[in-house]
C-alpha cells in the first residue's frame, strides 16, 4: 500500500526534477501545469523544498493586469555540491559540480606517491569543496560488499571498503562503482536513446560493459562482462596479459595515424586486430541482442579508422540480419567520471536536495 510519506515524496521529486530542468524561474501554475498535480499539492512541495534549500524564491512576475503577481520559484543549485574520483593507474582525478551538474572544480593527483586513501582524500580535497555525495569509478571487480576483489590497473585497492573508509573521512555518503560500468552508463544517457548498448572499451587493454533496459548489467556476482576473468583467454594472438601489443609497441597511436593516412600495413594491422576481437563480442551481442556498440577509450579517437573495419568485422559473424550499430563514445577519457558523478546524485539525493530519487542531470 502507498503511504502518504511515499506520495509526498514523489510530489516532491516530480516538482524539483521540472524546476532544475526549467533553467529559470517557474510559477505556481507553471509548476501545477508540468507535473499534473493541484495548487495547493505544489504550495505543500515548496514549502518543503524551500526549507530544504533546494528551492529558492524568485521575484515575483511582472503583471499587466490587476492584482498580486505570480510567485515564482527556481532551483537553487548552491544548495550542495557533488564529486567524483576516477581511479587510474597512475593519476586519480576529481571533479565537482553544483547540484545542477554545473562543473565547480576539477583535480589530478599521481597516485603513487602515498596510501591510496590518502591520495584519493586528498584528491577531493584540493578541489576545495566539501561534497554532500561522492563517486567513485575503481578499475577492478567489485564483491556483492563493495570491495574491490580485483585490480590489475590499481592493485592497492583489493580489499579496501573505499566507500566506508572515505564516507568517514569526508563525511559523506560514498558509493563504489566498476569504471568501465560507469562509462557505459555515462554513454547511455548522453547517446542517442538507446535503452540497450554494449560498451567496449579499447584503450591499453579491452574491457566491455552492458546496459540493459537502461540499467548496468551486473549479473549473480557483478561479473557481467568480465570476459578477462576466463582463464587462458585472450583478445589478440599478440596480447600480454590482456595488454594489446602492436607492431608500434603498446602505444596505438602511430599505427592508427598511418592507417588514417591510407597505409596499407597499418589498414591491414587494424583489420586484423578487429577479426580478432570480433567474434568474442559478436557472442555478447548474440547474447543480449543490445541496440547499439559504443566504442570508448584512446583508441576509439581513430574514429572510422577503426569503427568501420570493426563494424564489418562484426556483421560479416552476424547471420541474423540486425547487426547492431557500430558508434564511438561520446566521451573518450571523462565517461568514468562523469559516470561516477551521476552514481553519487543517485546514491546521495537525500542528502543533497531532501528528496530521494531524484536521478542525475545527465547533460552533455
Amino acid at each position: 500500500m502507498t503511504t502518504a510519506s511515499a506520495v509526498r515524496q514523489v510530489n516532491a521529486r516530480d516538482c524539483l526534477l521540472v524546476l532544475r530542468e526549467a533553467g529559470s524561474a517557474v510559477t505556481v501554475g507553471e509548476l501545477a501545469a508540468a507535473t499534473g498535480l493541484s495548487r495547493p499539492t505544489v504550495d505543500a512541495v515548496l514549502s518543503d523544498l524551500l526549507g530544504s534549500g533546494a528551492v529558492a524564491a524568485a521575484p515575483a512576475a511582472a503583471s499587466g493586469t490587476a492584482g498580486r503577481p505570480a510567485r515564482r520559484f527556481a532551483f537553487a543549485p548552491g544548495v550542495a555540491s557533488v564529486a567524483a574520483l576516477d581511479i587510474g593507474a597512475r593519476t586519480v582525478r576529481c571533479r565537482v559540480t553544483d547540484a545542477s551538474g554545473r562543473t565547480l572544480a576539477n583535480s589530478s593527483v599521481p597516485s603513487e606517491d602515498a596510501p591510496l586513501l590518502d591520495v584519493l582524500e586528498r584528491a577531493v580535497r584540493e578541489t576545495g569543496h566539501r561534497p554532500a555525495a561522492l563517486g567513485i569509478a575503481a578499475p577492478g571487480i567489485l564483491d556483492a560488499d563493495g570491495r574491490i576483489s580485483q585490480s590489475l590497473a590499481a592493485p592497492g585497492l583489493v580489499g579496501l571498503d573505499l566507500a566506508g573508509e572515505l564516507g568517514e573521512r569526508l563525511g559523506c555518503p560514498v558509493a563504489v562503482e566498476n569504471d568501465i560500468k560507469l562509462a557505459a552508463l555515462a554513454e547511455h544517457h548522453l547517446g542517442d536513446g538507446a535503452e540497450s548498448i554494449l560498451f567496449v572499451q579499447l584503450g591499453h587493454r579491452i574491457s566491455v560493459a552492458s546496459i540493459l533496459g537502461g540499467t548496468i548489467l551486473q549479473g549473480a556476482h557483478r561479473l557481467a562482462g568480465e570476459l578477462g576473468s576466463q582463464r587462458g583467454m585472450r583478445w589478440t594472438d599478440s596480447s600480454t596479459r590482456g595488454r594489446l601489443q602492436w607492431s608500434t609497441g603498446e602505444e596505438a597511436r602511430p599505427l592508427l595515424e598511418r592507417a588514417a593516412q591510407g597505409d596499407v600495413a597499418a589498414l591491414e594491422e587494424i583489420e586484423e586486430f578487429c577479426a580478432q576481437i570480433a567474434p568474442r563480442l559478436a557472442t555478447v551481442l548474440l547474447t543480449l541482442d543490445p541496440e547499439r556498440v559504443v566504442v570508448g577509450g584512446g583508441l576509439s579517437r581513430a574514429g572510422q579508422t577503426l569503427l568501420q573495419p570493426l563494424g564489418r568485422a562484426l556483421g560479416d559473424l552476424l547471420m541474423t540480419g540486425h547487426a547492431p550499430t557500430v558508434v564511438g563514445a561520446r566521451l573518450t577519457t571523462d565517461g568514468a567520471l562523469v559516470g561516477a558523478l551521476g552514481l553519487a546524485f543517485a546514491h546521495g539525493s537525500d542528502q543533497l536536495v531532501g528528496v530521494p530519487d531524484v536521478h542525475a542531470p545527465w547533460s552533455p
